[in-house]
């Protein structure tokens, strides 16, 4: 990443390269880890609509906390990545969530990735419903395309079967009606 606007992002090869850093200083520590990871560093990996993410939104499994806050600390050196370049705000929005749908992303020796569904993934983002600069419109928009989600009902039918639908403000409902636009489907 020689952009110099593109200090702090981490894309796609970056992300694989950091997780096989990870994996071994989790090997070279007798250390396994699970991880599952969400928002951003799932678009950037599997969809590649992103071309790269600030930070890897996830959750790690029970693991010592003190050598693997070590182990993260080498990895921000190595790459030279910014403050916050592990984010797990994620557990806050979680709370909301029904259910985990997870499936596994990718094994390493002793490092484990795990991801949510693209339905959960789908509902998580309509959950948000951040304004931009965050990217969770344009998220939904490709998870939508993905899924093959034509109506409104689809779409509430996933999201209900992730979160409560009493969790649908002004703002959800704004967000469902410009991403059925942008889809070209009437969603009022």
């Amino acid at each position: 990443m020689s952009n110099s606007n593109n200090i702090g992002l981490m894309d796609k090869d970056t992300l694989l390269e950091i997780f096989d850093y990870l994996n071994e200083r989790l090997k070279e520590n007798q250390l396994h880890l699970e991880i599952t990871i969400y928002g951003g560093s799932i678009m950037t990996l599997v969809y590649d609509n992103r071309p790269a993410t600030k930070d890897i939104d996830c959750v790690f499994s029970e693991i010592n906390t003190r050598l693997l806050a070590n182990i993260l600390g080498q990895v921000k050196f190595t790459f030279n990545l910014t403050d916050g370049w592990i984010n797990e705000e994620i557990k806050e929005p979680l709370k909301s969530i029904l259910k985990e749908d997870k499936e596994t992303y990718k094994v390493y020796s002793n490092l484990k990735i795990i991801k949510p569904r693209a339905e959960q993934l789908l509902a998580m983002k309509i959950l948000a419903a951040r304004p931009e600069p965050a990217k969770d419109f344009i998220d939904a928009y490709i998870l939508c395309k993905d899924l093959e989600i034509t109506t409104k009902s689809e779409l509430l039918n996933i999201f209900k079967d992730y979160v409560p639908l009493s969790l649908i403000g002004e703002r959800q409902m704004n967000f469902i009606k410009y991403l059925g636009d942008d889809l070209g489907y009437d969603w009022e």
